[in-house]
């Protein structure tokens, strides 16, 4: 091992901290006012910094506390040293302006969140020079895919949690059939999804969580198939042209319906569906600096803006994504088929989607 790299190893720091505080006190008792320590605690520092250098650092005499040469060459190191130091809290809280790199997202199509867009703001402020990479998938291969370490951070409902994954709570999703302007039953309004299973439906093929499966078989929605496909805007599209009834995200849809392109059927039904939507990582993938950043984000408690752009405003729609402390709790508790069924019905209800996949 090198001289410098032993001595760096062997030496006491804090003895170059009092040895500092000497210098810029111009005197040992001086030095024990500032430190906070007895005038004797700091004699014995300086003397066992000497000693490890072997070499003498400062003259105490009548005519007062001078350094040597070795005493002057050493404290400007030591200064050049605290001026390193002092930058630390600075560099560190800086540390995720200067980091660059690609956040891989994965999230499902047509998501509508103001939580969500909030996140994405405040990380791409904080983190300016790191590259979101979004792309979109049906919900149930979004996990697999945070499993095999293919995206960083997956956006979507779940069917089971795997044991390796990370599920951290981001908004619940609530569903209502809609129609367009030339259904005969648009502007009314349904006391049960059970009148609408005569009903032409759009489905949205593999995109449609279990829950919405399992509350379309419950009332029968989709006796009749209109059409299919896995992409939700095609789906509002056929929607609004009349083709069928679908099934669609509130948030998605608001905009149509105060434009009057849609109607909610279901909106004053007690039963409503949804599904809950997580933000997913890998808790044994390689630690990214990347993906730490923007999970501390999406846990950080908001700060209120009311002079915040009306773009992020939520759509004023049932069981919105506010940051309500109750209404998550209440939403990572509850089942996502609604209200309880009988065993035997769930059994006969599961062997319907088993098939229908």
């Amino acid at each position: 091992m090198r001289t410098g790299q032993k001595f760096c190893l062997d030496l006491d720091w804090n003895l170059l901290k009092v040895f500092h505080s000497i210098v810029e006190a111009k005197g040992v008792t001086s030095a024990a006012n500032v430190l906070w320590r007895k005038q004797s605690t700091v004699s014995l520092a300086l003397q066992r910094l000497e000693k490890s250098l072997g070499k003498k650092l400062c003259r105490r005499g009548p005519a007062g506390f001078e350094l040597t040469d070795e005493g002057r060459i050493l404290h400007e190191q030591v200064s050049e040293i605290f001026a390193k130091f002092s930058q630390i809290p600075e560099s560190i809280q800086n540390a995720s302006h200067e980091l660059r790199g690609r956040l891989r997202l994965r999230t499902i199509s047509n998501f509508v969140s103001a939580k969500f867009d909030r996140l994405l703001v405040s990380y791409s402020t904080r983190c300016p020079l790191v590259e979101l990479q979004i792309e979109v998938a049906p919900w149930e291969t979004i996990s697999l895919a945070v499993l095999r370490n293919e995206v960083d951070v997956g956006i979507a409902p779940i069917q089971m949690k795997y044991p390796e994954l990370q599920y951290e709570f981001l908004t619940r999703e609530v569903h209502l059939v809609y129609c367009g302007k030339r259904h005969p039953r648009f502007g009314t309004f349904v006391d049960s999804a059970d009148e609408l299973c005569e009903e032409p439906l759009i489905l949205t093929g593999a995109d449609e969580p279990e829950s919405l499966t399992y509350y379309r078989l419950r009332h029968g929605l989709g006796k009749r198939v209109a059409a299919t496909t896995p992409n939700l805007e095609e789906a509002k599209r056929l929607a609004i042209l009349g083709v069928g009834i679908c099934l669609l995200p509130a948030r998605m849809a608001v905009g149509d319906v105060k434009s009057g392109a849609l109607w909610p059927l279901t909106s004053k039904t007690r039963e409503r569906v949804g599904c809950d939507v997580y933000a997913i990582t890998n808790s044994h993938a390689p630690k990214r600096l990347v993906t730490d950043l923007f999970m501390e984000e999406l846990v950080r408690k908001p700060v209120r803006n009311r002079s915040a752009s009306p773009g992020l405003a939520e759509p004023a729609v049932a069981d919105d994504d506010r940051d309500c402390s109750a209404k998550e709790a209440a939403a990572k508790t509850a089942s996502p088929s609604l209200s309880p069924m009988p065993a035997s019905d769930e059994r006969h209800l599961h062997q319907i989607v088993q098939c229908n996949k």
